[in-house]
């Protein structure tokens, strides 16, 4: 099943009003997406250009790219090889660091990248090969293949994404990551693992949007098509499923595609379908509605018509 953009927006925005989240126009940011790919596509058409033009770089050069009214640096790019195109306005540099400062002279947040191409008047860059992102300390997001928006606090990846979150690691071929708003949308064969009290998941899905609180902090994560999940003995699959990290719980949803459906293995084999599925990470209790439950006993295999919470 393929789920447009119409659709994915309308899902979005009632996964967040049942869980009592903040209201989230999916459909004005998707199209915010569409515009930052145009200006990566523009940026990188760039970076073929000015790198081709680079004869003989300066070596180990910092250049403050803006600052605070009082004249403290609040954002640096550092590299070990430059080049400056002044009149275009860009710098083109390798093996580079960019950094942005607190008033008080202490890094903020800090990316490293092999290579890239930086305007200075939009503070946007293009990076070439792989860059990873800091923020205070902690590794947060790498990848390969970059459009920064320094201004707009977002960033694209293009391929081979990971992105960290206290223990909670989402990979996926790209990423947008809107810092500002806390939201990020990854795809292609995006994966979730973590662990809630020891007990280890997975969720897989091709298309995920996840929504942090205070910059690194993941709260909820929307997942869809080809959606399963993994939790100890317990398995399913599902059109969408909504990870919500407070009460630690996965939600299955059917679809289009049928029921949504978890089995267990163990002593017993059972298994369910229902329009919804609520399993808890950290306990045994699960809930279902509209459901169908295969049960393994001794005489009767299947109940149906069951309909649970």
């Amino acid at each position: 099943m393929r789920w447009s953009a119409n659709k994915i927006a309308i899902l979005v925005a009632a996964s967040l009003a049942a869980g009592g989240l903040r209201a989230f126009d999916s459909e004005a940011w998707l199209k915010a997406r569409e515009a930052a790919s145009a200006e990566a596509d523009l940026l990188r058409a760039a970076y073929g250009e000015y790198s081709g033009r680079v004869s003989i770089p300066a070596e180990n050069l910092t250049v403050p790219i803006e600052n605070f009214p009082n004249g403290a640096i609040k954002s640096s790019i550092f590299a070990k090889q430059a080049c400056f195109f002044l009149q275009e306005g860009y710098i083109w540099g390798k093996g580079v660091t960019i950094r942005q400062f607190t008033r008080e002279g202490k890094v903020e947040s800090q990316v490293d990248a092999e290579e890239c191409l930086v305007n200075r008047e939009t503070r946007k860059a293009w990076v070439e090969g792989h860059a990873k992102a800091y923020y205070r300390n902690q590794a947060e997001i790498e990848g390969d293949n970059v459009y920064l928006d320094a201004n707009g606090e977002y960033i694209t990846i293009f391929d081979h994404t990971v992105m960290e979150s206290e223990g909670r690691t989402l990979k996926g071929k790209r990423l947008d990551y809107d810092r500002k708003r806390g939201v990020a949308m990854l795809d292609g064969e995006v994966v979730l693992t973590g662990q809630e009290r020891g007990k280890a998941y997975r969720l897989d899905g091709n298309k995920v949007f996840a929504f942090f609180q205070n910059t690194n902090d993941l709260r909820r994560v929307v997942a869809y098509e080809g959606v399963k999940v993994k939790s100890e003995n317990r398995s399913g699959t599902a059109d969408k499923a909504v990870y919500l990290r407070a009460p630690n719980k996965i939600v299955l949803y059917s679809g289009d595609t049928g029921k949504a459906h978890l089995e267990e293995k163990g002593a017993r084999n059972n298994s369910v379908d229902g329009s919804r599925i609520t399993f808890w990470l950290d306990a045994e209790q699960v809930e279902v509605v509209d459901s169908e439950i295969t049960a393994e006993t001794k005489d009767v295999q299947k109940y149906g018509g069951f309909n649970g919470k």
